[in-house]
C-alpha cells in the first residue's frame, strides 16, 4: 500500500515480501504456468525445475538448453520432447510435466489464489519450505505463503497478480527518512515519535502457542517504542476467518 500511494518507506534489516524465497518460487511457478513457451517461461523453468528438489542437475539443464536451442524450442517444449537417458531424471521430469500440463491448460480459468492452493497441495510445498513432516500454521514461511494467497484474492487472473508483484519490485522504496517497517524484535532499543503496532489479534499477539506473560512483554516492547503517539490496530477477519482483537488492547486502554 505504501508503494501504491507513493509513501516513502524502508524495511529495517529484512527482505522485502516478494524477495522471500518461499514467496518468490510460487510466483515463478505462476509466471511459468501463465506463459510456458516464452523467454519469460524459460527463465521461470530454470527457477522451478528443481524446487522442490527433483535431482535435476546443472549438467542436465545445460544439455536441455543446448537441445532446445538446436531444435528452435523453448525449454519446456524441449523437456517434453528430449530423450532423457538417466532413469531417475526421466521419472522426475515426467512427474513435473504431469503436474504442470493440466495447470497450464486451465490457467485462464483458475483464479490466482486457487492456483496457489493447488500448487501448495500438488508440490507438497508447505512441507518443503518448512522442512518438517507436519508444517505448523504458525511457521513464518507458512504465514508468508498464506499472505501471498490472501493478496492473490484481489486479482482475477495470474498475469494481473504478476504485474502487481513486478511493479512492487520496480517501485521498491529504501528511503531511510520514510516509514520504518520492522518486526517487534527488530524494534528493540529504538524509539520513534509515532508508532503503529499492527496485528493485535488473539492468536497472533498473544500468539496461540506462546506464554502469555512473554507475549505481554513483547507487546509492551512494541508499545514502548512510541515517544509521542501510539496506534494499536487489529483486523476483524484474517485469512477468511473472523478474529477477536487482542486482550492486550483492552489492557492498554485500562479496560482489561
Amino acid at each position: 500500500m505504501f508503494s501504491r500511494h507513493q509513501v516513502p518507506y524502508h524495511i529495517e534489516n529484512g527482505l522485502t515480501f516478494y524477495q522471500r524465497t518461499e514467496v518468490r518460487i510460487l510466483l515463478e511457478y505462476l509466471r511459468f504456468i501463465s506463459d510456458p513457451l516464452s523467454d519469460e517461461g524459460d527463465e521461470a523453468v530454470k527457477a522451478i525445475i528443481n524446487t522442490p528438489n527433483r535431482y535435476i542437475g546443472k549438467r542436465f539443464m545445460e544439455g536441455l538448453e543446448e537441445y532446445s536451442i538446436n531444435k528452435g524450442k523453448h525449454l519446456y517444449a524441449g523437456l517434453k520432447s528430449m530423450r532423457i537417458e538417466i532413469p531417475y531424471v526421466r521419472r522426475y521430469a515426467r512427474e513435473f510435466i504431469e503436474v504442470m500440463d493440466p495447470l497450464i491448460k486451465d490457467a485462464g480459468a483458475i483464479e490466482p489464489s486457487e492456483m496457489i492452493a493447488i500448487l501448495r497441495d500438488a508440490l507438497d510445498y508447505d512441507r518443503f519450505v518448512t522442512d518438517t513432516d507436519v508444517p505448523s500454521p504458525d511457521d513464518e514461511k507458512i504465514a508468508n505463503i498464506n499472505q501471498l494467497q490472501l493478496a492473490a484474492n484481489r486479482y482475477s487472473d495470474i498475469r494481473a497478480l504478476l504485474n502487481y508483484a513486478n511493479s512492487f519490485k520496480e517501485t521498491l522504496s529504501n528511503d531511510k527518512n520514510g516509514v520504518s517497517l520492522m518486526t517487534v524484535h527488530k524494534a528493540k532499543g529504538l524509539e520513534f515519535p509515532v508508532v503503529f503496532v499492527t496485528g493485535l489479534m488473539e492468536g497472533h499477539l498473544p500468539h496461540r502457542n506462546g506464554d502469555v506473560e512473554e507475549e505481554r512483554r513483547i507487546a509492551f516492547v512494541a508499545c514502548s517504542r512510541a515517544k509521542k503517539m501510539l496506534y494499536l490496530t487489529h483486523c476483524q477477519s484474517y485469512m477468511g476467518r473472523m478474529v477477536r482483537r487482542s486482550a492486550f488492547v483492552d489492557e492498554a486502554l485500562g479496560q482489561g
